[in-house]
């Protein structure tokens, strides 16, 4: 249907202009010819003038250059977006675990008839076989191209009869592709996925060249879009564009990875360890996990069976309890492995970790010296005798007498010689006189930690640490003071504060408090506060704060924040400084649960040195966890063999790759800094670029000391394991008016989607001047000179 034509003058020459050299042009025939000398008759002049006006005329028209200009509406088929999933994700080879998940594999590689349903549906009891020749775990990928190569479904043949196919490949950005190089170009290359973000690119065109639908071909892994499903599902109904979606990829991920477990470096024998464990589990629906503990080669307690669920942050505890045979292998150093196996239809997937343990057959001796009876000591008291892993004694210096000479746990005194109190592992200094103490047991007390022993000082309000300014335990400690004395009444009520774990705290595991360092730092925020504590001035040279007062500071230049609690090595052993009295607060609701892991920690790292010997280096992983492309890092407190803080610039560490393959770099060399100011601690940064288990060992004074950690990719990596989206794929395309199909339904996408056409103006403009004004012209002039060769003129 025409809607409008018209004749366009595009000439250089204006029309004005034209028609007034026509018209002399035309005049000036007439004048010569009626002045021509031959006679010829009037009719004849007219004729031939006539030819040459109509020549000047057809001459000017054509300088106007003219133009018949038409519009005419008409209708045109609106195309199918087909958008390919291009990401690394498809690359992913699926476990294919049930027989469904096979079945679409024969479909797709036309070895299976696409119409038939994966389950009968008839009561046939006969069993649906996979097809022999069916691939095995072949990649989203592949199969994907296989549906495009179908020869029953014909896929896109049928599209093509709904209109126009338009074909595109996305992962970080939309590029538009030719049918002919769609399989050479489709590589599964691009780094990152946004599915949304493709989508609402094909919505924004005009009205009139929106596709008649868009079909998707991807696994629906989406961790690059910038538009969520619901805009993009109600843009797509908006605009009438439904969404016909094919998800690639089977229906579980079968991903089984242990992330951790919590343990302590020295294990008692005949004490239960407890042994929290987390772990990953993703695309199992169903299937047993198995988790089990060994010692060495030697399997610890029962295999603990539970549901497979699936989860980022699993979590179970095990148990089991040491004999004294395994503190006699190794003498008692070993490896404590968990492993974890889960268990689905055909499948089974494992992971293991394992960290370095120590078995002993022996308590900790402690010996707690007290002055008054105070809250921290009864508690104290009660905590350590419930304690299996310890043999306490208690003396104290203002308690009843009769009390004191009734027998264990209690001393009638202090040691009275020097063999008795090296006999134990820890001294526990509570609110004590120093005249109590006495200038011969303050230098046996030094003796007794440079030679290996833990002293632990509980800061009081009448005694400690005010009495000891000047004497041998003063210089052991890892603060200075000055001699502070505090009322024991007062009519000013304290106000409460809340103490904040350093970064040490962290690392040191007697401030550990819940099994997850997340679980830590929440549960220290929210355990009861302290309303009282010990001023300290500043830390000694080498000490390390483990809690600092929020608000107070030290004397320091610039001031840093009040350490409540710090701790260094003197000699062989170490020495705690606790300027608080008050962790029995903690028992509110909670009884012993974090008085007495704490306390008992405390007693464990303290005291174990003494008959074990101290370590000279301790490591530990800035970040729980290790993820691929984030640069980690590894603090080190390292020590010389006298056990004091390592003071040069540098140290080097060996890194190993502990599950590298033949040919791969196993070793690589970590170089750990000093950190200014602060002797013996030291900082490296790990190279978290390849996934896999790894060991840093690095070398104190000869003793080596190695960390294993493991780096892992994160949850929305292209590479991590990860099943087929579907639930997300599914609220993407039905609120759009569109499906979302499986191997079997394909062959019912085609009719479900309706052509649709766009109605378009269609303008067409023809040039007059063409040779057949040109012959005009010509036979014009031809003529008028035939007559006047014929009239006899020149």
């Amino acid at each position: 249907m025409n809607l409008f034509a018209e004749l366009s003058l595009r000439g250089a020459f204006p029309l004005w202009l034209t028609i007034i050299l026509v018209l002399v042009a035309s005049v000036a025939a007439v004048m010569l010819y009626f002045r021509e000398t031959v006679k010829i008759g009037l009719p004849r002049k007219i004729v031939l003038a006539s030819f040459r006006i109509a020549a000047f005329v057809l001459l000017g028209f054509l300088l106007l250059r003219p133009t018949w200009v038409s519009e005419e509406s008409k209708q045109r088929p609106r195309s199918v977006a087909v958008l390919f999933d291009n990401s690394e994700s498809m690359k992913r080879k699926d476990q294919r675990l049930n027989l469904a998940d096979r079945l679409r594999v024969a479909v797709a590689f036309d070895l299976r008839d696409p119409t038939l349903p994966l389950t009968e549906t008839d009561g046939s009891s006969q069993a649906i076989e996979v097809p022999e020749q069916t691939p095995d775990k072949p990649s989203r990928l592949d199969v994907a191209k296989a549906i495009y190569r179908n020869a029953q479904l014909k896929l896109f043949e049928r599209l093509a009869t709904k209109g126009p196919v338009q074909m595109y490949l996305f992962g970080q950005r939309v590029r538009a592709i030719s049918d002919t190089d769609l399989l050479e170009a489709w590589g599964a290359s691009d780094s990152r996925t946004g599915v949304e973000d493709a989508v609402h690119e094909m919505l924004q065109r005009d009205e009139n060249e929106l596709p008649t639908a868009v079909v998707l071909v991807t696994d629906g892994n989406d961790n690059a879009s910038t538009h969520t499903i619901e805009d993009v599902a109600r843009e797509c109904a908006r605009v009438n564009v439904p969404l016909h979606i094919y998800g690639v990829g089977g229906s579980s991920a079968g991903l089984v990875q242990l992330k951790d477990f919590v343990t302590s470096e020295t294990l008692f024998v005949e004490d239960v360890v407890q042994v929290p464990v987390r772990f990953r589990i993703k695309g199992f629906k169903e299937g047993t996990v198995e988790l089990t503990l060994k010692l060495g080669n030697k399997q610890v307690g029962e295999t603990k069976r539970v549901a497979v669920r699936e989860g980022d942050d699993l979590r179970e505890v095990l148990s089991f309890t040491p004999t004294k045979e395994d503190a006699l292998s190794n003498q008692g150093r070993n490896s404590l492995n968990v492993s974890i196996r889960v268990r689905s239809a055909n499948e089974v997937l494992t992971d293991e970790l394992s960290k370095q343990v120590r078995v002993i057959d022996r308590k900790v001796k402690i010996l707690v010296v007290e002055g008054a009876p105070r809250w921290e000591f009864k508690y104290l008291q009660r905590a350590f005798l419930r304690d299996r892993r310890v043999d306490v004694s208690f003396v104290m210096a203002e308690g009843d007498p009769r009390m004191m000479r009734a027998g264990p746990p209690f001393l009638p005194e202090f040691p009275t010689t020097r063999a008795e109190l090296f006999a134990f592992d820890l001294v526990i200094l509570g609110d004590v006189p120093m005249a109590y103490i006495g200038p011969e047991h303050a230098n046996w007390l030094r003796e007794f930690v440079g030679e290996g022993g833990g002293l632990v000082m509980m800061a009081g309000r009448t005694h400690a640490p005010a009495d000891y300014v000047g004497t041998p335990i003063y210089d052991m400690l890892p603060v200075e003071v000055a001699a502070t004395r505090f009322p024991i009444d007062s009519n000013k009520r304290p106000s409460e504060y809340h103490p904040v774990v350093t970064p040490a705290g962290d690392r040191f595991g007697m401030l550990t408090l819940a099994d997850t360092p997340d679980e830590n730092k929440k549960l220290w925020r929210e355990l009861p506060g302290f309303y009282w504590n010990y001023p300290v001035t500043k830390l000694k040279p080498g000490a390390v704060a483990l809690l600092n007062h929020p608000k107070e500071k030290t004397l320091d230049t610039p001031p840093e924040p009040m350490p409540l609690w710090a701790m260094h090595h003197f000699g062989k052993g170490m020495v705690l400084f606790v300027g608080t009295e008050e962790t029995w607060r903690w028992r509110y609701n909670e009884s012993d649960k974090y008085f007495a892991r704490f306390w008992g920690q405390v007693a464990y790292q303290m005291g174990l040195g003494h008959s074990l010997g101290s370590k000279q280096a301790h490591l530990a992983l800035a970040q729980p966890d290790s993820v691929l492309g984030e640069t980690g890092q590894v603090h080190a407190r390292l020590f010389n063999a006298d056990f004091r803080p390592l003071t040069q610039a540098k140290v080097t560490g060996r890194l190993e790759r502990l599950d590298a393959k033949t040919g791969d770099d196993r070793f690589s060399l970590v170089t750990l800094e000093a950190v200014p100011g602060q002797p013996g601690d030291y900082m490296a940064a790990l190279p978290h670029d390849r996934v896999g288990r790894y060991a840093l060992r690095v070398d104190a004074a000869g003793e080596p000391t190695t960390m294993e950690y493991r780096v892992s990719l994160p949850p929305d990596h292209e590479s991590a394991p990860n099943s087929l989206d579907e639930e997300s794929l599914r609220r993407l395309a039905e609120p759009s008016g569109g499906k979302f199909y499986r191997e079997e339904d394909l062959h019912a996408m085609p009719d479900a989607i309706e052509s649709r056409s766009t109605p378009f103006t269609e303008r067409r403009e023809k040039l007059l001047w063409n040779a057949w004004m040109i012959l005009a012209f010509v036979a014009l002039l031809t003529c008028e000179w035939l007559g006047r060769k014929f009239s006899n003129l020149s």
